[in-house]
């Protein structure tokens, strides 16, 4: 059984809200109204919690199991420009449409993404502030996805574990020059994503 991880913000005084340890659930609660901004001072909140420790050399993968969820982020994060917290309040349900807006490499984001039920993206650079987002087509929805990252290529991949590790994306080119962080956000959906040992 895993355990639950409250998402609390990622904060360098407490590391409440961080992942350590394989078997645990990530969840989001409506009822909770106080998250952190992460490297912006916009309409912009996330729910995303980040592994530890960072990763600064090698070959590492991990899988997610995201069944039962009709929304999700994973991926990659580095801290590629100076960090500014700002604890904030919102009120659930309200309609925050830069919510996409930071989930771009150049922002230290390599991630994909599943919203409402059947879209599955991932998200790229773009000249302007809004990324641009993919469009990803899979013939079976994936319950567990699996993240292989190679520090020293410059890739991030995302695989399909429930179709025979069919390859969902890849971002090639990747230039980390910073500690990489697994990153796992629920978004809005309170169903949880759990953090598997590889084939379990």
């Amino acid at each position: 059984m895993g355990k639950t991880v409250q998402f609390l913000g990622v904060d360098e005084r407490d590391k409440q809200g961080w992942i350590s340890h394989a078997d645990y659930m990530v969840k989001f609660n409506r009822e909770w109204t106080s998250v952190w901004f992460i490297l912006s001072f916009t309409n912009y909140y996330d729910y995303g919690v980040l592994g530890s420790p960072d990763i600064r050399s090698g070959k590492h993968y991990w899988e997610v199991d995201v069944s039962g969820k009709s929304a999700w982020m994973l991926g990659v994060y580095s801290r590629i420009l100076p960090e500014f917290n700002l604890r904030v309040s919102f009120r659930p349900g309200e309609n925050y449409q830069n919510v996409y807006s930071r989930y771009q490499p150049k922002h230290g984001y390599w991630v994909i993404g599943l919203r409402n039920h059947s879209e599955y993206n991932a998200f790229e650079n773009s000249s302007s502030s809004d990324p641009l987002i993919l469009t990803l087509s899979l013939t079976v929805p994936p319950l567990r996805v699996g993240i292989f990252l190679d520090y020293e290529a410059g890739t991030v991949s995302f695989f399909n574990v429930t179709n025979h590790g069919f390859l969902i994306y890849k971002f090639s080119s990747c230039h980390f020059s910073q500690g990489i962080f697994p990153y796992f956000n629920p978004m809005t959906c309170p169903a949880p994503m759990t953090l598997c040992l590889p084939s379990s």
